[in-house]
């Protein structure tokens, strides 16, 4: 053999093992963090509590017709939310109808859905987990 060929073969061997190192070392990072804390945590799942069909004028003259639910955090959770429905309703309704078009845009409408369960938490004593747009229609 000449040179050339070792020196490819070197090479090849070389450039093979720094891949096969930096494929574990990725691999390692991505699928084992280094503290339990960064584990994803698995939400437990609660009822799905209908609220209702709000239709509404938006600030600036559109409307919004959209139908609501939201997740309770237990089982136990299910009786403070529908004992307190009307004042949940009054708060959804408050809350949307001071957004314009723009505040309830697709690419905005997680902040949205955020700001809706921290005013439901403060009316349920955070018994809302999640809210869900079952219809959403705004012009």
């Amino acid at each position: 053999m000449n040179r050339k060929t070792i020196l490819a073969i070197f090479l090849a061997g070389f450039l093979g093992s720094m891949i096969g190192v930096i494929g574990t070392i990725s691999a390692q990072a991505f699928l084992f963090p280094k503290d339990p804390g960064e584990r994803a945590i698995v939400k437990e799942e609660g009822p799905i509590i209908p609220i209702g069909e709000f239709t509404l004028n938006l600030q600036g003259g559109a409307f919004l017709k959209a139908q609501i639910s939201v997740e309770g955090m237990n089982e136990k959770s299910e009786d403070a939310i529908v004992s307190k429905k009307a004042v949940i309703k009054d708060r959804i309704n408050t809350v949307l109808s001071s957004k314009s078009i723009q505040d309830v845009q697709p690419e905005v409408r997680e902040k949205l859905k955020n700001e809706l369960v921290e005013q439901l938490n403060e009316v349920t004593n955070n018994n809302v987990q999640d809210i869900f747009f079952e219809s959403f229609v705004y012009q």
